[in-house]
């Protein structure tokens, strides 16, 4: 195939996945999100996930994998809808799959795509204060700390790490493993508020608060000390 026939019809696909994209967030990823936001909506998730029967845990992975893939959708209900749908044990294991299959396939599509596909969701400002991981020699353990630290948003990274020289089979373990403590978390509040163990909920939440506000300073000193430390070996 000639180069100018090959890069045409590569302009022409980026164009149609382009169009697929918006489409599945007006179409699916709006509406979900304005679902989560509200108890209400959350309840007729539930109950539309539990018609499926013996399918219900699928239709709940693919949720899971369309909440990473429409990255801003938010996970966090979800991951409180499967503890109160299956319990501890099958919520966590369902929502694990999920996550996995969802990092796979955003991955996959990164490396095929590129850049082009990741501003539709992550914007020019966060991808410059995430540049220096391009260029990092510990890229395994920053990517580990990232995914571990409560408050950053980690589909966005689950767009951004593909962007870097950081392999698949590195990538995928070292995210579900940073992300379990959280998943794990989260899923237990949904099943003790299904059980009415509000007080394990309150223990749950006021730890979680903590951690998230001790995450956000660390993360910002983190960035702030390796964006300045990039800055100042460009200077040099």
């Amino acid at each position: 195939m000639k180069p100018e026939v090959k890069k045409i019809l590569m302009i022409v696909f980026g164009l149609l996945l382009l169009g697929a994209g918006v489409f599945l967030c007006v179409c699916y990823g709006v509406p979900l999100t304005k679902l989560l936001a509200t108890e209400e909506g959350r309840e007729q998730i539930c109950e539309k996930v539990e018609s499926y029967g013996a399918f219900a845990p699928a239709a709940f992975m693919l949720l899971m994998v369309v909440q990473i893939v429409i990255a801003f959708i938010p996970g966090g209900p979800l991951e409180l809808i499967a503890g109160m749908l299956f319990g501890g044990w099958l919520g966590l294991l369902y929502t694990v799959i999920g996550v996995v299959a969802g990092t796979m396939l955003v991955f996959f599509l990164v490396r095929r795509f590129g850049r082009p596909l990741v501003l539709l969701f992550v914007s020019e400002e966060k991808m410059e204060k995430f540049k220096f991981l391009q260029n990092e020699e510990k890229l395994e353990l920053w990517v580990f700390i990232l995914f571990l630290i409560p408050g950053i948003p980690k589909d966005m990274l689950t767009y951004l790490i593909p962007l870097t020289p950081m392999k698949a089979r590195h990538f995928i373990p070292l995210a579900v493993l940073a992300r379990f403590p959280s998943l794990a978390a989260s899923v237990l509040v949904g099943d003790s508020l299904a059980d009415g163990r509000y007080w394990l909920c309150a223990v749950i939440c006021g730890v979680a608060a903590v951690l998230c506000f001790v995450g956000y300073r660390l993360k910002n000193r983190l960035m702030h000390q390796k964006n300045k430390g990039n800055t100042e070996g460009k200077t040099e």
